[in-house]
Formats: C-alpha cells, structure tokens, sequence
C-alpha cells in the first residue's frame, strides 16, 4: 500500500520557497509515496509546478490567523479522513503542532520552541540556534550537505517574456518585508529616503523595473522620478519571475520576491535589517549580503514575531558605497 506523506506549512511566499529543498530530499527516499501539501491559499500557486508534490491542499489561512476554531476543527477533520501516515509541521508555533495532533496523524514530526510544542509531536527538533531556515527544514528528514536550490518552473516562459517586451539591460529593485497575516510592520524594509537613493543612483545609467505584490503598486509610485525606472508591481507571479530572471543584477529586502530572485538569478544584493542573513539568506554564487544591523539583532524577532519597536534599522547603510 502506497505511503501517504503531509507536509504542512502556512506560507508565506519565501517561507514555501525554501520547503523545496526539503521537499526534493523527501521525495528521493520516498519515490512511490502520495507527498501532499497543506498550504494557505494565499501562497499556494509556488507548489503548483512542483514535482516533487502529489497534491496540493489549499485553504483559506485566516483560519488559524483569526482564530476561527470551528473551521480549524473542520479542516483537521477533513485531513483526518484521508489517513495520512506521516506528517512534517514546518511551522514553529505550538498551535500548529496541536493541530497535527487533530489530525490523528501517528508519526507528527516537527519544531518544539517550547514543552508544549514538543507534547504534540512524536519526533521533534529544537528550534532556537541560528541556523538557516532551510538546513532546519532538511534536519526534520536527518539530511544536509544538499543541494539548496530552490525551485519553481514558469510555464510558458518564452510567451511570457516576449509579451513582457524587456529592456536588453536592466536592473530589479524590490523593497518588501514584513508584511503577512500576523505582522503589518513593513520592517524589513528600507526607510523611503535610503530607497529613493538607491533608485536615484542606479536609474541614473540603468533601467529599472520596481518589482513586488499588488500592494506596493502605489508605494513605489512615489519613486519614479525619471524615465528609467518602471513601476510593475502587481504583475503576475510568473511575469515577476520573468523580470527577475533577466535582470543583471537584483537589490531587495529580506521578503518572498527576494527568495524568487534566488530560483532563477544569482546576481543578487540583499538588504537585511532585522532578520539575520544567516536564518535567510538565499544560497546562490553571486549573492551580496548587506547586513549592518547585527549588533542590535534581537532573536525573538524570529524566533517569536517579537517586532522591535523604536530601533532604526538600516541607518548605517550608505548607498553611495554599493556596487
């Protein structure tokens, strides 16, 4: 009988992105198993060309955001009649071990932070140290040393770009961060004067495409001050993959478009302030990691959503000196 395997993840796009790694090693020990996915639909389109998936089991995540038990008790009902024989929690909070535990999934292997997580799982790794996000994922399944790529395949892609209709060189700059079903901070990304001069100082020889979700479409209209920088936030995923992957050199903050870059480009700069790179950073050759905030970095950001309140991120970050 064939194994049946649940990986369990709420999202969001760059957190999905670095299950991949963990995914493809899963698959390899397990290549006639069913490996499903449980995602929020909000972030549920990374999984839909992954091979390494059987399927993909979306709903709607404000369920576990906004506490709707009823419906929580409804999907783990749901999960619990499809008689799972395993499954991978790679969320931290103790809520999300409890629900595996709804499930009545017998091996629940996952994170503890704490006893409570721990009492919920038949197999768990402490979360604390800094370690990358990825190399945790992988430590659930005993692996590392692998290939940490990280994978999403554009369908199309040809159509796709010549509908685009691309500068022959240009250059990507995102500035996102921060923003997800529990946090509205915004801070991870880069204070609008230091943004402004990035994009002063690059789109004086450069052309620039500003690229992120429908929710920095206006933002970044503030940011246009000549002809070289074009505003395409908002387009599609796969357009967004296009954009990134023919630039010749990408800049953004600690945010999923970033975690995109490193799918399908490796000249790449990254812009951390409150998160450390060495949690989050891509693994690509051509990475430039600008972190100058590492004196006051405070774990429990990460470890807990903890957001700092009065630090002033990215103040010693002096654009004139990037390359």
């Amino acid at each position: 009988m064939k194994k049946k395997i649940l990986v369990f993840k709420i999202g969001a796009i760059g957190d999905i992105l670095m299950t991949t790694p963990f995914l493809r090693e899963l698959r390899g020990f397990n290549e006639n198993s069913q490996i499903d996915f449980l995602v929020g639909k909000n972030c549920s389109f990374i999984l839909n060309n992954n091979s390494n998936v059987s399927n993909v089991i979306s709903y709607d995540q404000d369920i576990f955001f906004k506490k709707k038990f009823s419906l929580i008790m409804k999907l783990a009902n749901k999960i619990k009649t499809e008689r799972y024989d395993e499954i991978y929690i790679l969320d931290k909070h103790w809520f999300f071990s409890f629900f595996s535990f709804l499930t009545r999934i017998k091996k629940r292997v996952g994170f503890f932070r704490d006893n409570l997580s721990k009492l919920f799982l038949t197999s768990g790794k402490k979360y604390f140290e800094v370690k990358h996000e990825i190399d945790y994922n992988l430590s659930l399944i005993n692996i590392s040393n692998v290939n940490k790529k990280l994978d999403y395949t554009v369908l199309d892609e040809s159509k796709i770009k010549s509908n685009l209709n691309l500068f022959s060189d240009y250059i990507v700059l995102i500035n996102d961060g921060g923003v997800n079903g529990v946090e509205n901070s915004g801070i991870r990304m880069l204070p609008d004067n230091k943004f402004k001069e990035l994009v002063e100082k690059l789109s004086e020889k450069n052309k620039i495409y500003l690229v992120g979700g429908p929710n920095l479409k206006k933002y970044y209209n503030k940011f246009i001050s000549n002809s070289n920088v074009v505003n395409v936030a908002g387009c599609s995923i796969d357009e967004s993959f296009i954009y990134l992957k023919y630039a010749k050199r990408v800049y953004t903050t600690d945010c999923g478009p970033m975690h995109m870059a490193a799918c399908v480009n490796k000249n790449i700069t990254c812009f951390f302030g409150p998160t450390n790179p060495k949690r989050k950073a891509p693994f690509v050759s051509g990475l430039e990691v600008v972190w100058g905030d590492e004196d006051i970095y405070d774990v429990r950001y990460e470890l807990f959503g903890d957001v700092p309140v009065g630090v002033d991120f990215f103040s010693g970050l002096i654009v004139g000196d990037l390359k």
